[in-house]
Parts: C-alpha cells; sequence; structure tokens
C-alpha cells in the first residue's frame, strides 16, 4: 500500500494548489485554452473557493471523521474506504456557503440551482448528497454541481490521509477510497512510489485518488477484448486521446504523461482543456458517464 500523500502529485486529493496553478498557466498560454477558456475560468473559480475551504476547522474535522476507520475496512476488504455517511450532514452544512461564495460569478442556471438549495431545508440538501454519493450522475447536473463543489474538500481531505490499496487489493472501476466513476484515465512511467508500478491508473471524479485498472479493459461495462476497444486521436495530440468501447458506446479521456507535454499535465484539469475531444467523442456516438466542469 501506498499512502496518500503519495497521490498529490498530478493535482491528486488535496492538492488544489497544483490544479489551480494549472488552470492559470492554461488561461494565460497564447491559444492554450482555445475553445476552452470559459470552463477553465469556471473550474478556476471552484478550485480557489475550495482551496480557501481546506483549513477551516468543520471541513478538517468532517475528513477527519470520513477517513476514520478506512485501514480497518481497508484490513477487511470492505469498500469503499471512507465512511460517506458521515460526509452526508458536513457536505450539506457546505452548500449555502459555496452558493453565497461562488453564486453571482457563475452562470444562470448554475446560480439558480444554487439559490434553491439554499432555501431547501437541511434534511432536502442531506437527501441530495446522499442520493449523489449513491450516483453522482443521478441528482439533476446543477444540483450535482453545487454538492460536487461542497463536497470537494472534505472527500479529498479524507482521500489525503488514507492508504491507497495496491493493485493486488483492489482493480475494480470504481474508486476503492469514495466509490465514485473514473473521471480519466492515466498512463505514465512504471516507476515511482504515485503509480505503483502501474501501466495505467483512472482518476476520481469526487475525491481525485488514483488506482491501478488494467490497461485493456472497459471503465464501464468491463469488455476485454481490444477489439472492441479502439483508440481515437482525433486531432494526433499523443498526449489526450479517447479511449471508446464498442460494446457499450462509452469512453473515457485517457492522458499518456510519457509522451512529449505530458510532464504539464494535471488530469483533472487537462480534462477540461481537451473538451474538443469531448465533442468529437460525442459526434460519434459515444458518451461517458461522468462530465466534467465543462459540461461534457
Amino acid at each position: 500500500m501506498t499512502f496518500g500523500s503519495a497521490n498529490r502529485r498530478g493535482g491528486g486529493p488535496g492538492d488544489f494548489a497544483a490544479r489551480l496553478g494549472r488552470v492559470e498557466r492554461l488561461l494565460s498560454a497564447k491559444g492554450g485554452a482555445a475553445g476552452a477558456a470559459a470552463p477553465l475560468t469556471l473550474l478556476g473559480l471552484v478550485l480557489r473557493y475550495q482551496a480557501g475551504r481546506v483549513p477551516v476547522a468543520t471541513v478538517v474535522t468532517a475528513a477527519g471523521a470520513v477517513a476514520a476507520g478506512a485501514e480497518l475496512r481497508l484490513a477487511a476488504e470492505r469498500f469503499p474506504l471512507l465512511d460517506l455517511p458521515a460526509a452526508v450532514a458536513p457536505i450539506a452544512a457546505e452548500i449555502p456557503l459555496a452558493v453565497a461564495a461562488l453564486g453571482t460569478d457563475l452562470p444562470d442556471p448554475l446560480l439558480a440551482g444554487g439559490m434553491a438549495l439554499t432555501g431547501a431545508t437541511d434534511e432536502e440538501r442531506e437527501g441530495l448528497v446522499e442520493q449523489w454519493l449513491d450516483d453522482p450522475a443521478t441528482p439533476e447536473p446543477v444540483l450535482g454541481f453545487w454538492v460536487r463543489v461542497a463536497g470537494g474538500p472534505i472527500l479529498e481531505g479524507g482521500r489525503a490521509a488514507i492508504a491507497t490499496p495496491s493493485r493486488d487489493e483492489w482493480t475494480g472501476a470504481a474508486c476503492p477510497a469514495c466509490g465514485g466513476p473514473p473521471q480519466v484515465s492515466v498512463i505514465a512511467e512504471e516507476s515511482g512510489e504515485f503509480m505503483g508500478g502501474s501501466p495505467r491508473s483512472l482518476v476520481c471524479s469526487r475525491c481525485a485518488g488514483w488506482w491501478t485498472f488494467p490497461r485493456v479493459k472497459c471503465t464501464w461495462c468491463g469488455e476485454g477484448d481490444p477489439r472492441r476497444l479502439p483508440s481515437f486521436v482525433p486531432d494526433e495530440r499523443k498526449v489526450a486521446r479517447i479511449d471508446g468501447c464498442e460494446t457499450c458506446s462509452s469512453y473515457v479521456k485517457t492522458f499518456d504523461l510519457r509522451e512529449a507535454g505530458g510532464i504539464e499535465m494535471v488530469p483533472l484539469v487537462d480534462d477540461v482543456a481537451t473538451v474538443s475531444l469531448d465533442l468529437w467523442a460525442n459526434d460519434q456516438g459515444l458518451a461517458r458517464h461522468m462530465v466534467s466542469f465543462a459540461g461534457v
């Protein structure tokens, strides 16, 4: 096992600063945010807010409660490792704070959704959080957005404090820590504690954790026939590609950090910056189960 701090490379759990820095570099680079300036700006606002919540006492306490008992659950092979019920009330309490801080700077649909949640009861917000923790694709997108913003610092704080299962302990497609779906796939050199010798890792859409996953396998339906798992590089940039599945018509975006420019990438940010790949995949009839902050 490796510990959560190792996952801070590449903008991992709790490393909002690395992600925010990548957003700022992309926005300032000439042509670096072509077609993605608006979603990157939105992501930057969210990351700046989340970074400010990390040291707040209530968030620190909640993250600790969520991480408590993870080692025992891992020893007993009980997944997910985080105590998700302990996250419900704290995340629900964070939602109005997030709306108050960000609402007026965001597009009208997101603001309207946020105001609706602010006017909801504690029980209603907690019910939404429970729904999102069970399946983040279930809530209406604008409501899920606010849960995702509010829950990030708590779930990432908990994730950063726990051990990462080895490839022998977990190779499932869902995050072993929080049960969330993968946001992207990453390939890197087979060296270092962070990658744990794995040729491929998935990155969680909720807690930002990385875990190992078989190289030739659909992240959604488990298809393992390479003939049904084509890869597409629509714009000839080998560092980012679409890995599709002909069986379930889904895809995952993969970043190959071994390619030119890969060392600079922060997957959860570059997922937004490469929205053109998502649009291309959608045109091919492919879909993914967890959208980025670009809305696709």
